[in-house]
């Protein structure tokens, strides 16, 4: 499962970036064996020429969402609750994890991303609001399914293409 989640990312990015774009099993610090499982390209604003990288890192906790939609299918309350916070404290951990192995500024953005390869397990955690916020406020991570990366990275690249345009068009009043 682990690995299907992986290449379900990998042929979303492939599908969406051109190969010099993003980075497969990416080594978010010079030292050390620790790899992410993806991590797209950025422009860095230092001027050093060197990018900045953004790490994503598939997630797939398929046991604790089964059995919350057990629970939910079998309309039994109080296994709800139990496997609700359950899941709430494995995205909460997988963040962690996120944060603690993969985000190393200034060569790493300072957030990450948790891809969740299913939209029936995305729409069950965004429908969390508190949890979405507490993952992007305590462990800089934001929670993207396979619908939303592509308006993620779309948005990102939109971005950066503003950015390169008021540059330009500045240097060009310069020049007049």
């Amino acid at each position: 499962r682990g690995g299907w989640s992986e290449i379900q990312l990998g042929a979303l990015l492939e599908d969406m970036l051109a190969p010099t774009q993003y980075d497969r099993n990416f080594k978010p610090r010079e030292t050390g064996e620790v790899v992410v499982e993806y991590a797209i390209k950025l422009p860095n604003r230092d001027g050093s020429g060197e990018p900045v990288w953004l790490p994503i890192d598939a997630k797939f906790p398929i046991e604790t969402y089964n059995r919350l939609v057990g629970a939910q299918e079998r309309a039994d309350v109080d296994a709800i609750n139990a496997e609700t916070k359950a899941l709430e404290m494995r995205i909460k951990g997988c963040a962690k994890e996120i944060c603690e192995k993969y985000l190393n500024p200034p060569r790493t953005t300072d957030f990450g991303i948790m891809f969740l390869p299913t939209e029936g397990l995305y729409a069950e955690v965004i429908r969390r609001a508190a949890l979405v916020e507490t993952v992007r406020r305590d462990y800089n991570v934001t929670i993207v399914g396979p619908s939303t990366l592509s308006a993620f990275i779309n948005s990102l690249q939109m971005g950066f293409r503003t950015l390169a345009i008021q540059e330009r068009s500045s240097e060009v009043w310069k020049l007049l």
